[in-house]
């Protein structure tokens, strides 16, 4: 029996190893300090209509107003 030919990869080279490639979901790499990640979640339209109204109200950024949400939470909480 005759063996098959293999035709050339159209694809081309594969990326070098030492490349990290930026793939979703991948989790081994730590993020740098200060750098800003997800944090994915959903609320009711009215909660965010309020929410957002509240931090423009507030000349502040919704993600500052989280962050001032969570820190007084904890505090009330005796966990921070």
């Amino acid at each position: 029996m005759a063996k098959p030919t293999l035709k050339p990869s159209s694809k081309g080279a594969p990326p070098a190893a030492t490349t990290p490639s930026p793939v979703v979901g991948n989790n081994t790499a730590k993020p740098e300090s200060g750098e800003k990640v997800p944090l994915n979640f959903r609320v009711d339209p009215e909660m965010r209509r309020e929410f957002k109204a509240f931090a423009v109200e507030h000349d502040m950024q919704m993600v500052d107003v989280l962050k001032e949400a969570w820190a007084a939470y904890k505090r009330e909480k005796g966990k921070g």
